[in-house]
């Protein structure tokens, strides 16, 4: 992709502070893709990108159900063994007022 524009959609985080993901959206002759940037911090260098992978739009929902059936995999794990399981919110109930 020649004259493309990139523009960072999301830094993922690793537990470790010398690793990162990035997201990009990257746009360019009617075309757009996303790339996923794995990176390293380099004392003196800063943070430098190790491995780039490039999706096509029509594989993002490939990837997200992937991703999905990876992360349900791994929570079934850690509810097997005991673990405490990531969920996206809890819902309590409150007491009521008669």
């Amino acid at each position: 992709m020649s004259s493309s524009q990139t523009a960072t959609v999301q830094i993922l985080q690793s537990p470790r502070e010398d690793q990162r993901v990035e997201v990009l959206l990257e746009q360019g002759e009617g075309v757009s893709r996303v790339a996923l940037r794995y990176s390293t911090w380099t004392d003196g260098l800063g943070w430098c990108s190790q491995k780039t992978i490039h999706l096509d739009g029509d594989q993002l929902d490939d990837l997200h159900h992937a991703l999905a059936v990876a992360r349900q995999r791994i929570n079934r794990q850690r509810a097997d063994a005991g673990g405490q399981v990531a969920t996206m919110g809890q819902v309590i109930q409150l007491p009521t007022l008669a």
